[in-house]
């Protein structure tokens, strides 16, 4: 399977990127993607913001020869969608790196989720204010995020 490599650079500054949501996500993995998704089907203003470029985590990551799942790649996949697990269709019972992240791209794609991910952003402090119960983010691009929640989905 040819791997394609998608990422996404910042093109708005800093002051435009920030803002306040309902949940920060620290990190675009598989469980960030997730959480993702599940947030926003209930409604909360959710924003993920993710150091790489692109989606995915470690399988983003680390990209040596023979990385590949340990566990049947169908178990590794996301159960929240039956329309989902029909349609991508694993070609190996312990799916290769390139294959899961192209399976991981593809559900960045089909659920609309890159709108709510800033790509390249890397946080440099995560504050609590018992003062009014929120946490203020930073980013080493210099935004600054406020959210109710902050959720490390940071592996």
């Amino acid at each position: 399977m040819k791997q394609e490599v998608r990422t996404t650079e910042p093109e708005e500054s800093p002051s435009d990127l920030a803002g306040t949501f309902d949940v920060l996500i620290i990190g675009a993995g598989f469980g960030g993607l997730a959480l993702l998704r599940k947030l926003r089907d209930l409604g909360f203003s959710v924003r993920v913001l993710e150091a790489a470029s692109g989606p995915g985590g470690t399988w983003f990551a680390n990209r040596y020869p023979g990385a590949r799942c340990d566990v049947e790649s169908l178990q590794y996949s996301y159960q929240f969608s039956a329309e989902l697990q029909q349609e991508w269709q694993w070609t190996e019972r312990y799916a290769a790196q390139p294959e899961i992240l192209d399976y991981v791209n593809h559900v960045v794609e089909r659920f609309d989720l890159a709108k709510d991910i800033s790509f390249c952003t890397r946080v440099t402090s995560a504050v609590f204010c018992d003062d009014d119960n929120t946490w203020t983010i930073d980013t080493q691009q210099g935004g600054q995020y406020r959210a109710n929640h902050c959720i490390l989905a940071t592996g």
